[in-house]
C-alpha cells in the first residue's frame, strides 16, 4: 500500500524525535570544553561544577557558553582559566555561582578586559570583579548563618530560618550585588545607614513585584536580623 507523503513525513519526524529532544548540551559538552579551555584544571573545575548542575546552581546551558565564550574572546590565558576558576571555587565554598556567570557575560558583551571582569579595578570608577564578587557571596552568606538564617538541607523541614535553597540562594544573590552596587557607586563604606537602606531597597523592591523574586516573609527576617554595622564590616575588607 503506498504511504502520502504527510504520513511518511511524520513517521520520520516520530522516528527522530527522541533525537531532537536529547539535542541540548550535557555535562560531556561543559567537560570537553573544559579541557579544550583549561587541560590542567579541568577536572577540578568538574567536579565542581558538577556539583553545582546537580544542586541546581548552574545551569548547563549557560555554563558551556561562557565556557565557548571565554576559549574565543581575547586574552590572557591564566585570566580566563582564572575566571572559570572562580565560579569553581564559589561552589566548592557552598556559595551560588551562577551570578558570576552572568557578571562575566556582562562584561565581555561590552568588550571589557578579561584582567577587569576577573580582578576588577581599583578606580575611580571601582569595578568588581569576580573575586571581589566571590568574597560579597561568602560574607553575605556568613553574615545570615552569625544571624541565625540558614540553608534547609535538601528534603529537610524548613523553620521559620532555615530556608529552602533556592531562596536562601536568591537571598544571598541580591544582598551582595545591592553592596557591589553600593560600593561600584564610589559612596563611602562607612555609611552603615545607607549600606542597610541599599539592601533594604532591594529586597523590599523584589518582594513587591507582582511575582515575587523574594518572598516578603524572607525580606522581613534578613531586615530585621542584620544591623548597618554588619553590612559595614563586610564591605569595609574590600578597602583593605
Amino acid at each position: 500500500m503506498r504511504r502520502s507523503p504527510i504520513i511518511l513525513f511524520t513517521l520520520v519526524l516520530l522516528a527522530l524525535y527522541p533525537t531532537l529532544v536529547s539535542a541540548g548540551p550535557t555535562m560531556n559538552d561543559v567537560q570537553q570544553a573544559l579541557v579544550d579551555l583549561t587541560p590542567a584544571r579541568s577536572v577540578e573545575i568538574m567536579d565542581a561544577f558538577s556539583l553545582g548542575f546537580k544542586q541546581g546552581r548552574l545551569n548547563i546551558s549557560d555554563t558551556l557558553h561562557l565556557i565557548n565564550r571565554l576559549h574565543d574572546y581575547p586574552g590572557e590565558q591564566v585570566d580566563k582559566e582564572g575566571i572559570v576558576l572562580a565560579i569553581a571555587h564559589a561552589l566548592q565554598d557552598d556559595l551560588p555561582a551562577a551570578m558570576l556567570i552572568e557578571k562575566a557575560e556582562e562584561g565581555m558583551a561590552r568588550m571589557v578586559p578579561l584582567d577587569v571582569i576577573l580582578n576588577g579595578v581599583k578606580g575611580p570608577p571601582r569595578i568588581l570583579g569576580l573575586t571581589e564578587r566571590e568574597y560579597l557571596l561568602s560574607a553575605t552568606k556568613g553574615t545570615l548563618y552569625s544571624k541565625g538564617i540558614f540553608a534547609s538541607p535538601p528534603g529537610g523541614k524548613a523553620a521559620t530560618e532555615s530556608l529552602p535553597l533556592p531562596r536562601f540562594d536568591t537571598l544571598v544573590n541580591e544582598i551582595s550585588d545591592a553592596l557591589a552596587d553600593y560600593v561600584e557607586s564610589g559612596r563611602s563604606p562607612m555609611e552603615g545607614p545607607l549600606l542597610y537602606q541599599q539592601v533594604s531597597d532591594r529586597l523590599n523592591d523584589l518582594s513587591s513585584l507582582k511575582a515575587p523574586i523574594i518572598p516578603a516573609g524572607d525580606a522581613q527576617l534578613v531586615l530585621e536580623r542584620i544591623t548597618p554595622a554588619d553590612l559595614t564590616s563586610v564591605v569595609l575588607k574590600l578597602f583593605e
